[in-house]
């Protein structure tokens, strides 16, 4: 089931959008749980008290807390739900970029538009349920790759840093960038040593990264210039179709 939260203070506006969003899972087979809000507070108030969505979608101007200042509350401690804001104001991409949404709808919504970028939101939460598997004392493991922080090259091991658990194996750092290359997740090199997840960098300078836990990895010399380049490719890639 598909956990989905609309917030709107046009509540007239959001009950359409919840319709939207029934029909498509009525075409698609998909069950769905749609919670609608009429403000970022009320949207807070239920995420801190556990309620976790799939995808969030948001109005950015509200009277008390608004779609992007909510967003990042939210953004502190789930980086897996997939933003869409639905709004009348274009001139706060600066601000979106923060947050890191998936997508940018303009009202009045096309609804053709809205199904398009819906399918593309179903397909990103699919292909994030690849796993990473590796051996370890002739042990098999697996972990979420979309859980996974960082690899870090230690001599021959290779350490997992996990958001829920970490792991280790024997390998090179190399054949494990080979194998992340394909995925739906984006890896960046930023190091010899360090092989990171692009949706846990939260600041980015020419010698380091600070991940949204506050961990700082060094980024190497020779690295610098490539790294900032497929980071500004990555952040504006979040807007193409």
């Amino acid at each position: 089931m598909l956990n989905i939260g609309v917030c709107d203070d046009d509540l007239i506006f959001a009950s359409k959008i919840e319709t939207m969003l029934l029909d498509i899972g009525k075409k698609m087979m998909i069950e769905m749980n749609i919670e609608v809000y009429s403000d970022g507070c009320e949207l807070w108030r239920d995420f801190h008290a556990g309620i976790l969505f799939d995808i969030l979608y948001l109005d950015i101007e509200m009277i008390q807390i608004n779609g992007i200042d909510v967003a990042k509350k939210i953004r502190k401690s789930d980086l897996d739900v997939i933003i869409i804001y639905i709004s009348n104001y274009e001139n706060y991409f600066i601000e979106l970029f923060e947050v890191e949404p998936f997508r940018f709808i303009k009202k009045p919504v096309d609804e053709h538009i809205f199904s398009k970028y819906f399918e593309k939101a179903y397909e990103r939460i699919l292909k994030n349920d690849v796993h990473f598997e590796y051996k370890f004392n002739k042990i098999s493991h697996k972990m979420l790759l979309k859980d996974i922080l960082y690899f870090e090259s230690s001599g021959r091991i290779i350490l997992i840093q996990g958001k829920h658990e970490n792991g280790k194996f024997y390998g090179k750092l190399n054949l494990v960038e080979r194998k992340v290359e394909n995925e739906n997740i984006p890896f960046l090199r930023i190091h010899q040593s360090y092989l990171v997840n692009y949706r846990y960098i939260k600041e980015i300078s020419f010698y380091k990264v600070i991940l949204f836990n506050g961990v700082e990895l060094q980024i190497s010399e020779d690295r610098q210039k490539i790294v900032r380049e497929k980071y500004n490719n990555l952040m504006g890639g979040e807007f193409l179709d």
